[in-house]
């Protein structure tokens, strides 16, 4: 198989088409990768060299061809891999994308493992689960009316059929044909510091710290989280995004945040904003109470926006909220928060230019609302 796509990028012609950061557009072809720089044939006797820093994006001038595999593979680094075959044998996960090189993962870095495709019946449930921060492996059932159910305890194994888990000193092997998927325990971080995200044809998205050096014809040598690498053939690559994958709100400056208390007080504002303005906390998390709002500008690139949203776990009594996500002043996402359940969200940006959440306590009182959102994050 390794031969074979290596004999097609030799033979095959990549044309492609270059923006850079002042979004001038270049059309040539791909001649390879040296020292963090671009290299593009523009005419016969015109060879250019684009440093990675001054790039954008680039695509094939005539998009590719492909159908992917059904499961997703996600890694703490964002990375999300179509998979075809998935084994988990001594601490290593082993994942076989489509007429790719295979990849040995320390299961350490394996965020989740979805073996079915996404529906909107589940995705809520399955999504809320993955935000939550657990000790053990957490094995997701699929039961009829496309509703989920939740066993944990650890996992030491995946075949092609089955994957064990231990719970209480007991192996039980639980049928793939059952089975949502698998969230692996440990305390769950988004990296943001990836510099460049590659999709493949197949519905792979690659988030790379850079690109080792890559001849003419290919492969594409990805520096992945962790000293982790994976080589792309050129014929398999949809875009390349060198804006930066993953933008974690916690550490972005909001452009307007406000706070209004449910009952009014002769405290002043600005200590009352102080204790009670929505925050960041952890680098990771954000916090809002009752009848906060906080807005955000979208950088051009960003498509999407995820989190989990909860009730703060210093919570033990409290009234209804409702939680709003609004894009260019359209609402997008409305929750009602009742309990401590998590609640996930993945929501398209759809172009917009700047989204605003809002905590809103309603008539009932502002007990209890303190609102935590998980990791809230846009990504491209």
């Amino acid at each position: 198989m390794l031969i074979q796509w290596i004999l097609l990028a030799l033979i095959a012609v990549t044309p492609v088409r270059v923006l850079d950061i002042n979004g001038e557009k270049t059309e040539g072809q791909f001649a390879g990768v040296k020292d963090s720089q671009l290299l593009l044939n523009v005419a016969e006797d015109n060879p250019k060299s684009i440093p990675f820093s001054e790039l954008s994006s680039l695509e094939p001038i005539t998009p590719p061809n492909g159908q992917g595999p059904m499961m997703r593979v996600t890694l703490g680094s964002g990375t999300i891999i179509a998979a075809q075959t998935v084994a988990l044998k001594n601490d290593k996960v082993t994942v076989e994308p489509r007429r790719q090189d295979t990849l040995s993962v320390p299961i350490e870095e394996v965020r989740s493992i979805r073996f079915n495709a996404a529906m909107p019946t589940v995705d809520p449930t399955w999504l809320a689960k993955i935000e939550e921060e657990r000790r053990g492996d957490t094995l997701a059932i699929r039961r009829e009316g496309d509703r989920l159910d939740f066993i944990e305890g650890l996992v030491t194994a995946i075949s092609a059929d089955t994957v064990t888990i231990e719970m209480d000193g007991d192996a039980i092997d639980a049928p793939i044909s059952r089975l949502e998927g698998i969230i692996f325990g440990g305390k769950q971080t988004t990296a943001s510091t990836t510099d460049i995200q590659i999709v493949d044809v197949y519905g792979s998205r690659w988030y790379a710290t850079g690109i080792g050096t890559s001849p003419e014809s290919g492969p594409l040598v990805l520096n992945l989280h962790r000293a982790l690498t994976h080589r792309l053939p050129l014929e398999q690559i949809a875009s390349i995004r060198w804006t930066g994958g993953i933008s974690m709100l916690a550490s972005l400056s909001p452009a307007s945040k406000s706070h209004t208390e449910y009952v009014e007080t002769k405290i002043p504002k600005s200590t009352l904003d102080a204790w009670f303005g929505p925050a960041s906390d952890g680098g990771q998390d954000l916090i809002l109470y009752g009848d906060s709002t906080i807005e955000y500008r979208i950088e051009d690139g960003f498509t999407t926006f995820a989190s989990g949203v909860r009730r703060d776990e210093s919570v033990h009594k409290a009234t209804e909220a409702v939680v709003r996500v609004i894009v260019d002043e359209k609402k997008v996402w409305e929750e009602t928060l009742r309990d401590g359940t998590v609640r996930g969200l993945q929501i398209p940006l759809s172009n917009g230019r700047r989204m605003r959440i809002e905590v809103d306590c309603g008539s009932d009182g502002d007990l209890g609302d303190t609102i935590r959102f998980l990791r809230p994050r846009f990504f491209r």
